[in-house]
């Protein structure tokens, strides 16, 4: 089998083998990363030179904070390592905070993972400049949780645009970074921690399947022992949310892998309402009804693949999708604004493609975890938005781009 990309990303696909053995016809899954040449060097093109740089500013009302905790599980040893240490994560949070005169403007990573990620590219390090003020105290009152798993060997920091818009319009945020899978983390005690897997950045990484299993079991356990984290942190004293944290409308969501591993997760732990599968990568095999909402957003579908209209059928509860018409799978990442119009975003650009996926993303939250009325972007065709196809909940994915 040759397996062509065309993108950076993933993408899962099934074979039937049929022979005179008693078990036929034999299914085979297939899985494959994709980083053409041609991308990698208008990346790099793109990332050399930039002597600075800003995230997109958030549209929301809030002033934005973030800050990182340090998390232990003591009931794991971690797979990923012959040491027998228990399994040590890193999450990201960002919040809603209140004006302060005095602002320190967080890092967009720690500078040892960004030296180590310029490294990677070939590049000089750059300064980012944030809209997150460090270690501001979160807001006075509860808000919505969304939990985050980002793309395979990807890190929590990778959609900060997203992340700062979305604690600009009252969520928290909480991006994890699974350890010795993500290209790159620095642990409690500036510890820095690399992938196993290798790294989507200089094309190294593992594209074989039982990495994949491998991975995507990790993090299932990953997120469900970080709820479970942020409900002990919510009830303690002292801990940066104490407080805060809305535990009864929590969102899972996560790109690529992630996606994937959020719908999993949505499935075993029903302490998750929502589910946002930013293109997803979804076997064909995969089959399992829920009515957990779910918001599917894709980018640049000519043609859904069996996986997804399979899914789209098992999606019994509130489901939408929305494909954006021309873009590639790396405009949901911070790829869109950090590489110099290198990401493919078909006619709406990057500027509006940014501002498509912040709103669509957070007009799904708005109705599934504060229960607004649904924007009308949830229910057709905008103006807005012209070359955002939407499916709606009676439509027929298979029948549609």
């Amino acid at each position: 089998m040759t397996f062509t990309p065309i993108t950076i990303g993933t993408r899962t696909a099934n074979i039937s083998i049929a022979d005179s053995s008693t078990d036929s016809p034999q299914q085979v899954s297939l899985a494959g990363v994709g980083y053409t040449k041609g991308k990698a060097a208008a990346v790099h093109s793109g990332l050399t030179g930039s002597g600075q740089i800003a995230i997109p500013a958030p549209t929301g009302r809030n002033v934005v904070g973030t800050e990182v905790i340090y998390l232990t599980d003591p009931t794991r040893n971690d797979p990923y390592v012959s040491s027998g240490a228990k399994r040590e994560l890193a999450v990201r949070l960002w919040y809603p905070t209140m004006p302060r005169r005095e602002c320190q403007t967080a890092e967009y990573t720690s500078p040892a993972v960004w030296k180590y990620f310029a490294h990677l590219v070939n590049v000089e390090p750059f300064h980012v400049a944030t809209n997150s003020c460090l270690n501001a105290p979160v807001s006075d009152g509860e808000h919505p949780v969304v939990v985050f798993t980002p793309g395979y060997t990807a890190t929590f920091t990778d959609y900060t645009f997203l992340f700062e818009d979305l604690a600009s319009r009252g969520y928290i945020v909480a991006s994890v970074a699974h350890t010795y899978e993500t290209t790159a983390v620095e642990l409690a005690g500036g510890r820095l921690a690399k992938s196993v897997f290798g790294s989507h950045l200089d094309n190294t990484w593992r594209g074989d399947e039982p990495a994949f299993s491998l991975a995507t079991r990790v993090r299932i356990q990953d997120l469900e022992f970080v709820l479970n984290e942020l409900g002990r942190l919510n009830a303690q004293t002292g801990s940066p949310v104490n407080g805060h944290l809305d535990l009864s409308d929590v969102a899972v969501a996560g790109h690529s892998m992630g996606g994937l591993t959020a719908f999993l997760s949505a499935q075993v732990d029903h302490r998750f309402k929502a589910v946002l599968m930013l293109d997803a990568a979804v076997p064909e095999a995969l089959a399992s009804t829920t009515k957990t909402p779910a918001l599917i957003l894709a980018a640049g579908r000519q043609q859904w693949d069996a996986g997804e209209c399979r899914l789209w059928s098992d999606l019994q509860g509130p489901r939408i999708a929305v494909n954006l018409q021309g873009s590639e799978h790396a405009a949901f990442s911070d790829w869109i604004w950090l590489t110099r119009d290198a990401i493919e975003t078909g006619p709406m650009g990057p500027e509006k493609t940014m501002s498509a996926v912040r709103d669509y993303v957070a007009a799904f939250l708005d109705a599934n975890l504060r229960h607004e009325l649904p924007s009308p972007l949830l229910a057709g065709p905008s103006r807005d938005y012209t070359d955002a196809f939407v499916i709606t909940q009676e439509r027929s994915l298979c029948d549609s781009r």
